[in-house]
């Protein structure tokens, strides 16, 4: 599996691009910490990738099958939903494929086993930063690592060396909340993906690249 992280310009059009791009951390307003709507962050991804996934802080089911597909039609990328970032006590994990936001005050273990019982990915969130799981990560059953477009490169470079010990895979989110970090870091697929579960299935497989957007 790749664990680099790869500098293309964000410039590149879809067309020229290989692989299938995907901005794993995306907020709306519907986080407590965002006033950035879903339709502001489609205007700045517009060219620069192929899709994202919402990823709400504790919360999700905020936008209807119909608004998606609306948007999806109109901006010409796939939004993928079914996803968020979930706060607990010792730090924030991604969850991708599940039905519903576990209950509040899980430890993470605990969060992880919802995750896994949905066949979902359960993802440490930025973790050698803010909010993040530090080394904990290295006593959960987690399925990748993220880095993340809003860290420092040191908390990113811990992030990959602790993925790499793992065994790990590497995904890369933006954890945009404002139009300045939207597409940031995004996960780079072999190709074309069509549903979150496909998405899932890759990651599994280690078959995905996180990739720095130059502006």
């Amino acid at each position: 599996m790749k664990m680099y992280q790869t500098i293309v310009k964000k410039t590149t059009s879809r067309s020229k691009r290989k692989g299938f791009l995907v901005d794993m951390h995306i907020h709306t307003n519907y986080s407590m910490d965002s006033a950035f709507t879903l339709e502001e962050t489609l205007i700045e991804l517009d060219g620069i990738v192929d899709a994202l996934i919402i990823t709400d802080h504790d919360t999700m089911g905020n936008f209807s099958k119909e608004i998606l597909q609306g948007l999806e039609s109109k901006y010409h990328l796939r939004i993928f939903s079914a996803s968020v970032e979930i706060s607990t006590a010792q730090g924030d994990i991604l969850a991708y494929g599940i039905t519903a936001v576990p209950s509040q005050n899980l430890r993470p273990d605990e969060v992880i086993e919802v995750i896994h019982s949905e066949n979902g990915l359960a993802v440490a969130a930025h973790p050698f930063s803010l909010l993040g799981l530090g080394d904990l990560i290295y006593d959960l059953e987690l399925d990748a690592i993220e880095i993340n477009g809003l860290r420092s490169k040191h908390a990113n470079d811990l992030a990959k060396e602790a993925a790499e010990s793992m065994g790990l895979p590497c995904i890369g989110g933006s954890d945009s909340h404002n139009r300045f970090h939207v597409g940031t870091c995004v996960t780079e697929f072999p190709k074309k993906v069509d549903s979150l579960k496909e998405i899932i299935d890759f990651v599994k497989k280690g078959k995905c690249t996180p990739v720095f957007m130059q502006y």
